[in-house]
């Protein structure tokens, strides 16, 4: 197994970091953001940004930047046009591209975020979904991104999701939605899930409420290579269908706080991903088990846990707080652990 980190570039790169999320461009290229070790909570951790090309020379594998404004940020890749995107819970903005990489205007300063009582929205997560970048925030809504230093809130192009009346006029706060995931099958058949049992389908004209029999907190959604829609709930269960049919297909009783948050499909398996590890289910059992008692080689909590998979859905990438892991649809591989840097 050929060396991703030598000493040297492990201790420039990531030494005192530990991996908070991951994105994957290719079997060879990747993008993780990393968060300070610090003791002294009072003072915010510094976060990094480290992309790799590991078919490159050592000394031009890497390319790392970090910030002391981002805190709880996530990564996504697209290849048209070709970027490593993150963003963070109040709208700041990281790219890596081939003409600029660095920090961008913040969402909110490019867009109207506004939300109920002026409120400035949150952003949950950057994704990819149907090869373009969305921001998924509180109160619903949606930000595609268009270019550098450009979004659009879906509602602007008239395709937002609907928001209750009763909420647009102030009377009432929306603790009971807001989007933390997004997946499709194709820009026309897409699904965002949040709040208490919220789930819309957009049509690639406009979204329509899909009714799941549950009221549980939304964590994760996957449209599968089988056909169905799967969803989490922050205990863990698991319910797939689609549009206005649904079932609880697999039952769980994580605590909260090691909840799946990336859900994918990859060999006909439904991947689950937590920052303490990944998941799946036991179809026997109908159960939401840990990869590794069904899977030889799965990766263990310190090298496993977000995911993400490539757009040509081929490989799946895996980090856990200590290292990453990547399956190529034969098994898995260990990419780096900080066990093996002393």
């Amino acid at each position: 197994m050929k060396t991703v980190f030598d000493q040297p570039t492990w201790e420039k790169y990531v030494k005192g970091f530990t991996i908070y999320d991951c994105a994957i461009l290719r079997e060879h290229g990747f993008g993780f953001i990393l968060v300070e070790e610090k003791d002294n909570r009072d003072v915010l951790p510094l976060t990094r940004f480290l992309t790799m090309a590991i078919d490159q020379r050592m000394e031009n594998r890497f390319s790392g930047s970090q910030t002391d404004n981002h805190r709880f940020t996530t990564i996504a890749v697209c290849e048209d046009p070709l970027e490593y995107v993150a963003v963070d819970t109040s709208s700041n903005v990281f790219s890596v591209t081939k003409p600029r990489r660095g920090s961008e205007k913040p969402i909110d300063k490019v867009i109207d975020m506004s939300t109920y009582g002026k409120r400035i929205g949150i952003v949950q997560k950057v994704v990819r979904a149907a090869g373009q970048i969305y921001a998924l925030g509180d109160y619903r809504k949606i930000y595609r991104r268009i270019g550098i230093d450009q979004w659009i809130e879906l509602g602007n192009e008239s395709k937002g999701v609907p928001i209750p009346s009763e909420v647009l006029k102030g009377n009432v706060y929306p603790e009971a939605f807001g989007f933390v995931d997004l997946s499709a099958f194709s820009a026309s058949d897409m699904y965002a899930v949040g709040g208490e049992g919220d789930v819309w389908r957009f049509d690639g004209v406009k979204w329509h409420n899909c009714p799941l029999p549950t009221n549980a907190d939304l964590q994760s959604v996957c449209c599968a290579g089988d056909g169905l829609v799967y969803i989490t709930e922050m205990n863990g269960s698991v319910w797939a269908g689609r549009t206005d049919s649904w079932k609880r297909v697999a039952i769980a009783d994580i605590t909260p706080g090691h909840q799946p948050v990336d859900a994918f499909w990859f060999n006909d398996r439904l991947y689950l991903g937590a920052q303490q590890g990944i998941f799946t289910i036991d179809s026997k059992k109908k159960e939401v088990v840990p990869l590794q008692s069904v899977e030889r080689g799965a990766p263990n909590p310190t090298n496993g846990g977000r995911l993400d998979l490539s757009q040509d859905g081929k490989f799946l990438l895996t980090a856990g707080p200590y290292g990453a892991c990547l399956n190529d649809g034969t098994g898995w591989r260990r990419l780096f652990s900080a066990f093996d840097y002393p």
